[in-house]
Order: C-alpha cells, then structure tokens, then sequence
C-alpha cells in the first residue's frame, strides 16, 4: 500500500502500542550482484516472534511468512541502487480502550519500509557520555524483548546525552556496570581483545552484535570476551564502538571527556571490523550468504 493512502484508525494502534514489539532491518543494495538484499531476515522475525511470546500476544504468521512478506513488499519497490530500512512491528489485534490488553490477545503484524542511507565506510565517528538516567532493570522488563516500552529508557538517555554535549549516551545498570547505548550495543577494544557486556547485565541479544562479533573471531582471528564490564574500563580503552542495526558499526573518539586514540579518528580493529561487516552486507563477499536474501526486481509496468 502506498505511504500516504494508508488510512487505520490510531485507536486500533495507540494503547496497543503498550504491549507492541517490533524489528528494524536493513536491505542492502549489492553493486557487485546487482540485487537487493535482505539482512539476516529471518533472524529478525524470529526476534519479532519471540518478543510477542514474551508479551503474552499470538499473532497467526511464522517467521518463514513473514520473511515471504518482507520480501513481497521489498519487491514492490523500484529501488535499484537503493538501500531499504524496514520495521515490522506486532501489536495487540482490534481497538482497545484499556491499555493492558489480556493474555493470549491475537497480535497483528505490520511491515513498512523506506529509503536510508547507509554510514559504512563514511569515516564517521560519535562522542558518548555515561547517561544520569540507569538502564531499565531486566527483572522489570526483560532486555531479551524488543518492544517499543522498552527505549523510553533510551530516548531519556539521548536527551541527557546531547543536552552535556556528547552525541549518545552509555546506560549503566544497578551494579554500576555498562550495559549499551540507546539503540544500540557497545564493546571496547583493549590490548587487540574486543571486550563486551555480557547479556546478563542487561543487555538486548543483538543480531548486528552476533554478527560483528563472529566476523571478528572468523575474518579477523580476533578474541571476543563478553563479561561485566566497568565503567572505568570505557576511560582507559584503546577503541570503543557502536553497532546495531541502525548504527551499523560506529567509532567512538572520546566518552566522559577521555579522548579514544587520536580523539579524532576510528581505531585500527573498529576500521577493519567495519570493513568486514561492510563487505558482507553488500556481498562484497559470499562467506556468508546464508545471512543475506536476495530480493527479485519489480515486475515491469
């Protein structure tokens, strides 16, 4: 359906949004095989699926239809040489005027898409600062869910972050260690060894951070340790950086003032980490096509 001729009423969405859980995935553009691709798609709808489970909804479509629709919509396109975001998100079915809908309530799905542009391979970097605002606590509201109650937390910390000058901010959890960005994971490189927070502390399983992280211990026989991670660990780090699916792979040059290298440009691991995720994403390379699903052309009109 075209963008504006969408017409759904906002009380079959609004305090269903509550409960609601959803996806951002990027669709590749490849120059070198002329398609477009999906990125670990099925990866995320089954993130999707399960972050329904966990929130009590029932929605009727599998991963594997969901994938098929994804693609359905990704093809309806005429976007050769573009890249495509896409965000399904599920939600609790019909209109409700109760905000805390009943378990076992079916869950619709939704799937949109639009234009981005991707940052790989630009030479950007950010400044991060420890947020004033604590990571949500997971024994409230589990960090394995991506539903949308869960990045108020987020939005708060963005707001501080800029508000002291610095472009995103690191959550800290109860015990005082670090936890993510808002949107995004974080991992620090220290003596060649790429450092994270475990899930434990709180932190979203994150498919660009599994996938980071294997293309570092497989394409670059680099060592990836993830454990509690202090807050003093991110001052004396050699590299520091973003990823996720909308920060993709993102240097950080200096957190709560300590300048990260030169201050001024990424790391020589978050360089060759970038690179590589790049490569893959834009099957640049086929060592990991299994992650990528091709997009057929448009029919002609």
């Amino acid at each position: 359906m075209p963008w504006e001729e969408a017409t759904v009423h906002i009380s079959s969405v609004g305090h269903a949004s509550v409960s609601a859980a959803f996806e951002g995935v990027h669709s590749y553009w490849s120059a070198e095989r002329g398609v477009l691709h999906g990125f670990r798609l099925r990866d995320h709808m089954q993130r999707l699926l399960d972050s329904l489970r966990l929130s009590w909804l029932e929605p009727e479509f599998d991963a594997v239809a969901l994938v098929a629709a994804t693609v359905e919509l990704l093809a309806s396109w005429e976007a050769s040489g573009k890249d495509l975001y896409v965000r399904p998100w599920g939600f609790a079915a019909g209109t409700h005027k109760e905000q805390m809908v009943p378990r076992g309530t079916p869950a619709e799905i939704a799937i949109e898409t639009w234009e981005f542009e991707s940052k790989l391979g630009r030479g950007r970097t950010c400044t991060l600062a420890v947020s004033s605002w604590p990571r949500f606590n997971p024994g409230a509201s589990p960090a394995s869910m991506k539903v949308f109650s869960n990045y108020h937390n987020g939005r708060l910390g963005n707001v501080d972050a800029r508000a002291r000058g610095a472009d995103w901010p690191v959550f800290l959890n109860g015990a005082g260690n670090v936890t993510e960005s808002s949107g995004s994971c974080i991992a620090l490189v220290k003596g060649g060894r790429i450092i994270t927070p475990d899930l434990s502390s709180g932190v979203l399983d994150s498919i660009t951070r599994k996938t980071l992280f294997q293309l570092a211990e497989e394409e670059l026989g680099l060592t990836v340790e993830a454990r509690p991670v202090e807050r003093t660990e991110l001052y004396l780090a050699d590299e520091i950086f973003l990823m996720g699916t909308a920060a993709e792979v993102l240097p950080a040059v200096e957190v709560d003032g300590f300048r990260l290298g030169d201050g001024k440009t990424a790391g020589e691991v978050t360089r060759a980490l970038e690179a590589c995720y790049h490569d893959t994403v834009r099957a640049v390379t086929a060592k990991h096509d299994e992650w990528l699903t091709p997009v057929p052309a448009a029919p002609a009109r």
